[in-house]
């Protein structure tokens, strides 16, 4: 890159910044617009919500679901092996998408001086808009900052064809995702005693977006039942969940990044983006039905002994049903990192990511033997519209009637009965350490 400009008005002169849902610079001073230009994409895939209430009959829930309840299986989908899991992010890029990793190799920093004060500075030969640290205007890369145009730098994966046209906006800046990061590993010392995750904030976290699916997701699950009861029947919602698209970033941890805020869904154009950061196409042999089996179960679980003080380990029988939202495929950001098992103690591998839209950060620190989840908590401040991930409390639930009629027992967290499920965001912390279910013989052998 050898050609750099000034970002800034025509009007008046001030400077002007890229605005996504309008393809289009707007000046912060005057608000004078001014289009990107032609091979800008459309607006017509924003998100159309498909929210189906329960059905409900004189007082009752109707659930047909319940006839198709099923013993859990564990997945034998061989990404979920420990051979593929246990990978870091560098050495999947490497193993499935080569070409992606020697551009990777060759990004060069470049220095860039500044239109408007006249400072220079460096920035990644990979970024197409840049922010002057000295005067804070913007400036763009003239062989780059081309409308509908995609960097073979910033995909991960299949190709650039394969990368959704919308997404949510980036609101934490590195430097934050950085510092609430290290908020985390601060409160939990002894989680990550032992391992480099200081220097891999400051110098191994970037920015990806990361390609996700938006959909509905209703659970029901069947438990030991109390005294002369056969079975305990729980009903789980989780509305406007997404479940990834790429087993480029760890499927737990991504789970573990939400609420995320629909409302604020925009076309993406990546030449417009700013900064340096990563795009994680959609993989289209990535099968969503065993991720969905994957993430689902552990929500079912984990909701269940937070709620209701169910045993995780005994749930029975379950089954979900999903409900995709009309154009809801995009792109989330998310800052990420990843440590292998030889930086640490113990052959533990560390993961932190914290979310792009809502600071919100989270770990996975496992073993052969253990894993352990840590979520730090939202800020208090932290405003989320209606069409954003929430949990419904979960409920307990009795058959009564055909057809298919049940009546509500309590309500998780309060041990009453009737009323109605209450649907709310996880704004709290979390630290929840499980025991890695042992491989058999064969499967050690044969895990590959």
């Amino acid at each position: 890159m050898e050609d750099f400009f000034a970002i800034k008005c025509r009007n008046c002169g001030g400077p002007m910044y890229s605005h996504q849902a309008t393809r289009s610079f707007e000046c912060a001073y005057c608000g004078t617009s001014e289009p990107w230009g032609e091979g800008a994409a459309g607006q017509d895939s924003i998100v159309k919500f498909r929210h189906q209430p329960l059905q409900m009959v004189n007082g009752l829930i109707k659930l047909p679901q319940v006839s198709r309840l099923e013993p859990p299986k564990e997945s034998d989908w061989y990404f979920f092996k420990p051979y593929w899991r246990n990978m870091s992010l560098a050495e999947w890029i490497v193993n499935e998408d080569p070409a992606t990793a020697g551009e990777f190799e060759r990004a060069t920093t470049v220095s860039i001086p500044c239109p408007f004060c006249g400072a220079a500075f460096e920035g990644e030969s990979t970024q197409s808009v840049f922010e002057c640290p000295s005067c804070g205007n913007k400036i763009g890369a003239t062989d780059l900052l081309q409308p509908g145009t995609f960097s073979k730098y910033l995909s991960i994966g299949t190709g650039s064809e394969y990368i959704p046209d919308q997404a949510l906006p980036c609101r934490i800046s590195e430097q934050q995702a950085r510092a609430n990061a290290r908020e985390l590993v601060r409160q939990h010392p002894d989680l990550f005693a032992g391992h480099s995750v200081g220097d891999a904030i400051d110098n191994q976290m970037v920015l990806a977006y990361a390609a996700v699916s938006l959909a509905d997701l209703r659970i029901i699950a069947s438990y030991p039942g109390k005294k002369l009861q056969k079975e305990t029947l729980v009903l789980f919602e989780v509305l406007d969940w997404v479940y990834p698209k790429t087993r480029m970033f760890d499927l737990s941890l991504m789970n573990l990044l939400e609420p995320w805020d629909f409302s604020e869904v925009a076309p993406f154009d990546p030449a417009m983006q700013e900064g340096n950061f990563r795009v994680a196409a959609v993989e289209a042999f990535a099968k969503d039905s065993v991720i969905i089996d994957n993430l689902a179960l552990k929500i079912a679980k984990n909701d269940a002994e937070e709620a209701l003080g169910l045993s995780k380990k005994s749930l029975r029988t379950w089954t979900y049903n999903v409900r995709k939202h009309t154009s809801g495929l995009m792109l989330v950001p998310i800052y990420y990192f990843d440590r292998p098992a030889s930086d640490g103690r113990e052959g533990e591998q560390v993961r932190i990511a914290v979310n792009g839209q809502t600071g919100r950060a989270a770990a996975v620190v496992f073993s052969e033997t253990r894993e352990t989840h840590v979520v730090a908590p939202l800020s208090s401040t932290l405003h989320l519209s209606g069409e954003s991930t929430v949990h419904a409390t979960p409920i307990e639930i009795r058959y009564v009637k055909s057809p298919f009629l049940h009546e509500i027992v309590r309500i998780g967290g309060d041990g009453g009965s009737g009323g109605a499920p209450q649907a709310e965001t996880k704004r709290e912390g979390s630290l929840r350490e499980e025991k890695v279910k042992k491989q058999g013989f064969f499967s050690k052998i044969f895990g590959k």
